[in-house]
């Protein structure tokens, strides 16, 4: 019995230390030299963008904003202090090779032009830019190069990985079926290459992102799109000198920036790289006043009129939701989890209105049901909105679909209005590994799930069978929530996946923006004044306690890990395997690239899913 609490009491130790060593280490960002110079109150944000941005807020209640790292909500809210606080003459943005998507490339883009369009200068810098940094440069007012740096943009490129050749190797078979001509689910489990009515409704998105790419290099720079296109195809190549010629950039620059910082802001003035927002609290140096801190449960009521945002992120499953912590698990909507928090907002009086941040290729047709029925039990009392970050497709669309209104940004992907099921078969692997399987049942299609043979006939149409029926009621869930503002749903349905712009001139969305556009028109809707009202965020973080719970029990693979000597190899190895695979990737591709694969694997447990077949990487 000691022992077992020993093994028990690992993990806890391991996370205390290491946030521990966390609070140590941490420190902040250098700004330039002139960082310390004071003088008649003026200010200069400085915003450094070198990581990943959260959505959502922090995932554990023990965790402050200097541990988990900014989020989208946090930048968009600096720049608009900077934007609108008469003290700030402008500010400089640091692009140190950010890891960001598409969609919070264009938040911020469009931040820093709010703030131009409000009085203040911007300037971009940076050693090298690639695509992503320079579309958020291309909305400042200069581009700052070092010395020697490169602009490395290459336009979009997206690489489809099909599975059906590895599949036949290991005697494997993806028995699906089906349902919208333009879904392409099955083709990466049953295909070598993109079927005809994919490469049409795919090659129609990409058309999209990268024009929207192209103008917003052409409205910032000022340029054709011809000239747009040859600066694409050729920066990487071109020295810092030729960038300067071909105005690529505007200033070749030392790391200190002072000559271009003179002339765009002149002298005496103090760098601000807080904007507003508020440090988290220092950690306790007592080790054990640590423990105690760390063991506490954040807590939130309602005390007065507040617009509940319900964070939904990552595929659709049955169960409770998941947060990813880096370590042991990742992102999943759980419909058992978003049941509880909408009928929790649903039934608190000081809950006036809900938005819900979606970010979801979709998942369990069932799950995606479930939580729609229990959106719109909430509709029937107050207002819900869906503000839609990088994707909500297939079953993240049905979902939405629920909401009074849809949010969107110009390059979030929406729609993938289709179904797809089946199963694998490992009969060819059993033989190959020498696996014998003597199966019994009872009923005549008691068997039809079995994991050795494909569907007979009979049995591949009563799957057909059953998933019109989920598409059928997948359309009616649509056209009921759009109403009329679908003309023909037929039109956007059977797979077919559009960006966010084109989602709103076909009326499957309801507006370009992001969280904070649909938060404001909620509270305006509500006739909530700014500062007399809160917002409440759901999930609430997830505590120390139920963390370590989640971790120490028995479905844990970290914990098998510690428990059964034979499964450490194992461990280590897929453990180094997951890094090599997220360090190549990088971190915004291996999220993408998860989001799929997880939703792909629920065909373990499920026979039908809503979900969108590929991850798209930007790179």
């Amino acid at each position: 019995m000691m022992l077992r609490f020993i093994s028990l009491l690992k993990p806890a130790c391991l996370v205390f230390a290491l946030l521990c060593a966390q609070a140590i280490v941490a420190q902040p960002a250098d700004q330039p030299a002139l960082a310390q110079e004071q003088g008649g109150g003026k200010l200069v944000g400085w915003l450094e963008l070198n990581d990943a941005l959260r959505e959502g807020p922090l995932p554990f209640a023990w965790m402050s904003v200097d541990d988990a790292g900014p989020s989208l909500s946090d930048v968009l809210k600096q720049i608009d202090t900077v934007a609108k606080g008469e003290q700030y003459l402008g500010m400089v943005v640091y692009l140190d090779q950010p890891q960001l998507t598409m969609t919070q490339v264009g938040a911020i883009a469009d931040a820093v032009r709010a703030a131009r369009a409000n009085g203040k200068k911007v300037l971009a810098f940076s050693e090298v830019y690639d695509m992503r940094a320079y579309l958020i440069a291309s909305a400042c007012d200069e581009i700052l190069l070092q010395h020697k740096g490169g602009v490395e943009v290459y336009g979009l490129a997206v690489e489809e990985m099909y599975l059906a050749g590895m599949l036949e190797k290991i005697g494997v078979k993806a028995d699906l079926v089906q349902i919208g001509k333009f879904k392409g689910a099955e083709d990466p489990m049953t295909r070598t290459g993109p079927s005809p009515a994919w490469d049409e409704t795919f090659d129609n998105l990409l058309d999209d992102m990268y024009g929207q790419m192209l103008e917003r290099i052409m409205d910032g720079r000022r340029m054709t799109r011809e000239q747009a296109e040859a600066l694409v195809a050729q920066t990487w190549a071109l020295k810092d000198t030729d960038l300067l010629r071909q105005r690529v950039v505007d200033r070749l620059t030392d790391r200190d920036m002072v000559d271009a910082l003179d002339i765009a802001f002149g002298e005496g003035f103090a760098w601000d790289d807080a904007m507003g927002l508020a440090g988290g609290a220092a950690m306790p140096t007592n080790p054990f006043m640590l423990f105690q801190m760390l063991f506490q449960e954040r807590t939130v009521t309602t005390t007065r009129p507040t617009i509940a945002v319900i964070h939904a992120v990552g595929p659709i499953h049955m169960g409770e939701s998941s947060t990813g912590d880096g370590l042991f698990s990742s992102d999943a909507i759980g419909a058992k989890t978003m049941v509880r928090v909408l009928g929790e907002a649903r039934d608190d009086d000081k809950i006036k209105g809900v938005v819900i941040r979606m970010d979801s290729p979709g998942g369990s047709a069932l799950a995606s049901e479930v939580i729609w029925q229990a959106v719109r039990q909430v509709a029937e009392k107050k207002p819900v909105s869906v503000s839609v970050g990088g994707v909500a497709a297939s079953g993240g669309y049905y979902i939405a679909c629920a909401a009074d209104q849809i949010y969107v940004w110009d390059q979030s992907i929406i729609g993938s209005i289709g179904v797809v099921g089946g199963k694998l078969t490992l009969g060819g692997l059993y033989e190959w590994a020498g696996i014998s399987i003597n199966r019994r049942s009872r009923g005549q299609n008691a068997d039809m799930f079995n994991s050795v043979e494909p569907f007979t006939a009979p049995q591949r149409e009563l799957v057909r069978q059953a998933m019109v029926t989920v598409y059928d009621q997948f359309t009616d869930r649509v056209a009921r929530g759009r109403g009329n503002r679908i003309a023909d749903v037929s039109l956007v349905a059977e797979g077919r996946v559009f960006t966010g712009r084109q989602g709103v001139a076909s009326g499957m969305a309801d507006k370009l923006g992001g969280l904070d556009m649909a938060l404001t028109d909620m509270a305006q809707k509500l006739d909530l004044k700014p500062g007399n009202y809160d917002l409440y965020h759901l999930p609430q973080p997830m505590s120390l306690p139920d963390f370590l719970s989640g971790l120490m029990s028995a479905q844990s693979p970290a914990m098998q890990s510690m428990t059964k000597p034979a499964g450490v190899a194992a461990g280590a190895e897929a453990s180094a395997a997951l890094a090599t695979a997220k360090r190549l990737l990088g971190p915004a591709a291996w999220e993408s690239v998860t989001l799929s694969l997880d939703g792909l694997l629920m065909l373990r447990d499920e026979p039908v899913l809503m979900l969108m077949p590929h991850a798209i990487i930007v790179k």
